[in-house]
């Protein structure tokens, strides 16, 4: 990791979300670049993935009362919110946080003065779960239709977030991130390893010729950093102008767009398993067993794993052009994918033998 000094000092950052996948990471590469900035989280819970030097506070994002009361006490400069729950959940849930809860830190933060509000969106907004996303830019409308309540809640999010720059002399980015994976994922490559631990590696829906955008955490924590930077030395009098960055959305991803199926067969080649063969399965057969599957589940009172989503997901064309991220953030990719995935492995390897220690003691 290149640890060449920033041009622009960030005196104080509050993460809020610093404890979970992405949170923590954005905490750490902070440390990195900038190991004299006073740093503080607030999370739901913060007895997870705690780093040295920094300041936590358990609270809800959803109340007031708390995230002004961590403000009023840390006074921020800059405050990177990364909180979104995972996929899978009810609707209530995502607009209380992505929306509601949105609303609240961003309201708070710029009443107590922040300069800089970073905001962590999905590339998902583009995408409304029918047509395919080939090379798409920030100069694409967000579609009537979204994919889910978490796409839905996100675009609105991200709207007020971006419809709020400049109030009060508070400058604020969204930036929309894809697939991430790394370390302390819980969804992603679990759920890979977890389809090969079922001897299931042998089947492929659909023809593999659909190219997908996966982004390792540590680069989607970078551009975050990248992006206080930017709004920390800009001058909130400057007239807004294509040359700045406030106000803006910016498409993260890795810049390495690769056909689907082959992301999961290199997370199986880090385990050293290569399927022998291989069973293609037709889109519309894979959609029609997923419906199958999900009715059972919900007759047996189970969490579905085989889902029509995933089937479609596995499918889709989902890939972006991120030029404006690297011309107006300087954002380029630290790690490879290759790089991020043996990083990742490494780490769930690491976690599996301590899980397995504890259950031998």
């Amino acid at each position: 990791m290149s640890t060449e000094k920033p041009k622009t000092t960030l005196k104080s950052a509050l993460v809020i979300g610093g404890c979970g996948f992405l949170g923590h990471h954005v905490v750490k590469i902070l440390q990195v670049y900038h190991p004299e900035t006073k740093i503080s989280v607030l999370d739901l819970r913060t007895n997870v993935n705690r780093r040295e030097g920094v300041t936590y506070y358990d609270g809800d994002i959803t109340s007031r009362e708390s995230v002004d009361a961590v403000l009023a006490k840390e006074k921020p400069e800059t405050v990177i919110d990364t909180v979104s729950p995972v996929h899978g959940l009810g609707k209530d849930i995502y607009f209380k946080v992505n929306v509601e809860g949105t609303r609240i830190c961003m309201e708070a933060s710029r009443d107590a003065g922040v300069k800089a509000f970073v905001w962590t969106s999905s590339a998902s907004v583009l995408f409304d779960g029918e047509s395919d996303v080939v090379n798409l830019n920030e100069k694409a409308p967000i579609p009537t239709k979204s994919l889910d309540p978490y796409t839905e809640t996100k675009a609105i999010g991200e709207k007020m977030v971006l419809e709020a720059n400049r109030e009060g002399g508070m400058l604020t980015v969204a930036l929309r991130l894809s697939g991430l994976f790394g370390e302390g994922d819980r969804q992603l490559l679990p759920g890979m390893l977890q389809v090969m631990h079922n001897n299931q590696t042998k089947f492929q829906i659909g023809d593999n010729t659909n190219l997908f955008d996966f982004t390792y955490i540590g680069n989607a924590a970078y551009a975050h950093i990248l992006a206080a930077e930017k709004l920390i030395g800009q001058d909130p009098a400057t007239p807004k102008s294509p040359n700045t960055c406030d106000g803006e959305a910016f498409i993260i991803t890795n810049g390495e767009p690769v056909y689907f199926w082959d992301f999961p067969r290199a997370v199986w080649a880090q385990r050293h398993h290569y399927p022998s063969f291989y069973i293609k399965m037709p889109r519309e057969v894979g959609v029609a067993l997923a419906g199958a599957a999900e009715t059972f589940a919900w007759l047996m009172r189970k969490e579905p794993g085989f889902t029509r989503f995933r089937v479609k997901f596995s499918c889709w064309n989902r890939y972006f052009d991120i030029r404006k991220a690297k011309g107006m953030l300087g954002y380029k990719p630290i790690w490879s994918l290759q790089e991020g995935l043996v990083k990742s492995l490494k780490f769930l390897e690491e976690e599996e033998k301590k899980q397995s220690e504890k259950k031998g003691q």
